[in-house]
């Protein structure tokens, strides 16, 4: 990959981690990140060796929402000039959900506006007690139009209401009981409690993963109930007779790790 202004990106073995890394602003996103975030997203999704993207940011804030500067120039742009760059956002949210790679993302302090975006499109959030959240467009005359599908999909529609009207901030408890991240953790153990819970991921098969991702997001699940259990039952058979599925049983059987889990 290129040379990124506002992002960091590593690997090491199937793990990815992406930082955003505009600290004199709190991480704050332009169409610059925008896009590099996009093209990194993009480039793992397509390479095998990659099995799960972890998403974070440097210092104590996770991401203060869009760019002023940013926001300042799109005044004067034309409707079709900010549709198009608001198609870009929407674009980068569905690679995120679409992806073949598992993606966490692990927030702190500032998580305001589109970060949100971020985190609903991520398979699995951790966020630490210091995390604030706030939808800050109603107070901007706007609505978050682009991160309402992820928001509604992993919160409901009635908790995304009350938030994005009211655009008042809510503390990591409330945003982890309503559904819009997963896991919890105090304040300054973020990257400790990240690295646990990578290694555990690494413990489940790759193809598996990336098929219950995929599963979840195309089966049909208002089917018919015969049609339900054909369907089902054809991806559980598929799994079954798999490679990686009779590595796993055998694996479990004879008492060793997996192939993928590093003793083959």
């Amino acid at each position: 990959m290129k040379k990124t202004e506002t992002i960091l990106i590593n690997c090491k073995g199937p793990v990815a981690t992406i930082i955003l890394n505009r600290p004199a602003v709190h991480h704050a996103m332009n169409l610059v990140m925008i896009r590099e975030l996009t093209e990194a997203f993009s480039s793992f999704d397509k390479d095998p060796g990659i099995r799960i993207i972890l998403l974070r940011s440097t210092g104590e804030h996770f991401c203060a929402g869009a760019d002023l500067n940013w926001m300042k120039e799109g005044m004067q742009h034309s409707e079709m000039q900010l549709k198009k760059e608001s198609m870009e956002l929407a674009r980068l949210f569905s690679l995120m959900t679409s992806n073949s790679c598992i993606i966490l993302t692990a927030v702190s302090g500032k998580v305001i506006g589109g970060a949100i975006g971020l985190v609903a499109a991520s398979d699995l959030v951790l966020a630490d007690a210091s995390a604030q959240f706030s939808f800050s467009e109603v107070k901007l005359g706007m609505v978050p139009a682009t991160i309402a599908p992820h928001v509604v999909s992993r919160a409901g529609k009635r908790k995304a209401a009350a938030w994005m009207i009211s655009g008042r901030r809510f503390n990591s408890e409330e945003a982890r009981w309503a559904g819009l991240i997963d896991l919890l953790c105090e304040t300054g153990h973020l990257e400790e409690e990240s690295s646990r819970i990578l290694e555990d991921l690494l413990t489940g098969g790759p193809e598996a993963m990336a098929g219950i991702k995929e599963m979840l997001m195309h089966f049909d699940f208002g089917l018919d109930a015969d049609t339900t259990i054909e369907k089902s039952a054809e991806i559980l058979a598929h799994f079954r007779t798999s490679a990686e599925g009779q590595e796993g049983m055998k694996a479990f059987l004879e008492k060793r790790k997996t192939a993928w889990n590093g003793k083959g």
